[in-house]
């Protein structure tokens, strides 16, 4: 049975009130061998109560510090006494007590992973991420910051204990492996991205990917001119070239710093600037409209960086004689507050 099949177990809130009864148990029965101590002092050698106290806990501690008064023949016996009862009864006391701790904390762990895997089966058109690297770290924080919900698969403890601490919901496990795809829910996924460091993973990913949800949008990296062709074979939808745009940026700050600058900027904030693309539906009221008669500059203060046609033909600044046709996407520019007007127009809201 794979992790997505299998059934999450029943919590059982008892085992908390259980803790919760032993360690109230625990410490009533610490605190009566501490009564019975400085009662039996105080009895016996006719101590003040501070005297009998201090005495109970240096014997029951084993610190071997010298008596507190002189001891009788009969206190002599009594703290031969505390010693062998109290004392072996606390170490079992504290060994259960830490015994508690440590199943407690395993508990509070195995819960965590239960309730990740009861979340998972529920999401719908969420996003798979196959590695938490340092480019795989930034893009999952991009993608959540533009609302999309993500399921992390990392096989590295320490980097899938980092994505856990980041708040994303995380799978550990080999992404080349079925089980891994179908616990991070792949088949009612509506994208994957498969950042591993090796191309051939990547391959061996989007392989496996294909075959149980074809309808996959998927995103790679290639280290090489090699890997770009061999993904692009595998059926990649858009393919990440690091070395290309890496030069590609170096040469820019070079020769186009303000430019790259704009860039740069564009959506820093939550009122920044941004470049976004809007798919029209179907029935959007905006269809069969020219951008001039929409005069989408003018009522929502967006400008039109491009449009393409459902056949995915590409019109950079497009004329107002172009029209805007069901299943066309919108390439804008705009302040974000602006851009989310013209998707209100858009989507008809």
């Amino acid at each position: 049975m794979s992790p997505l099949e299998r059934p999450p177990a029943t919590p059982r809130p008892f085992m908390v009130i259980q803790r919760r009864i032993r360690a109230a148990l625990y410490g009533g029965i610490l605190f009566g061998i501490l009564a019975f101590g400085t009662a039996g002092y105080m009895l016996i050698e006719g101590w003040g109560a501070f005297d009998a106290f201090y005495m109970t806990v240096i014997t029951l501690a084993t610190i071997g510090y010298g008596e507190t008064h002189p001891l009788t023949t009969a206190g002599w016996a009594f703290t031969i006494l505390l010693i062998f009862g109290g004392v072996g009864l606390g170490t079992v006391i504290l060994g259960a007590a830490w015994q508690s701790i440590v199943e407690g904390q395993f508990t509070r762990l195995v819960d965590g992973r239960r309730r990740i895997m009861e979340r998972i089966p529920k999401l719908q058109g969420h996003t798979v991420f196959c590695g938490f690297s340092r480019l795989g770290r930034i893009a999952a924080h991009e993608l959540r910051k533009n609302g999309q919900e993500l399921v992390i698969i990392e096989s590295n403890e320490s980097r899938a204990k980092d994505a856990e601490d980041h708040g994303f919901l995380v799978i550990r496990g080999d992404a080349t492996l079925d089980e891994s795809l179908l616990a991070a829910g792949l088949p009612k996924a509506a994208r994957l991205i498969t950042l591993l460091p090796r191309d051939s993973d990547n391959l061996y990913v989007i392989l496996t990917a294909r075959e149980i949800n074809p309808a996959l949008y998927i995103v790679s990296r290639a280290e090489d001119e090699v890997g770009e062709k061999r993904l692009k074979r595998a059926g990649v939808d858009r393919l990440i070239s690091t070395h290309r745009l890496a030069a590609r940026k170096l040469a820019d700050g070079l020769l186009r710093p303000n430019v790259t600058d704009f860039f740069e900027n564009l959506g820093s904030g939550d009122g920044g600037w941004k470049i976004e693309e809007i798919r029209v539906p179907l029935a959007s009221p905006v269809c069969g409209q020219t951008l001039k008669d929409l005069s989408l500059r003018q009522t929502t203060n967006v400008g039109i960086a491009g449009v393409v046609s459902p056949d995915g033909a590409l019109e950079v600044n497009p004329s107002g004689e172009t029209v805007i046709a069901a299943g066309s996407t919108l390439i804008v520019i705009g302040w974000i507050r602006d851009i989310s007007s013209l998707e209100s127009l858009i989507f008809g809201e």
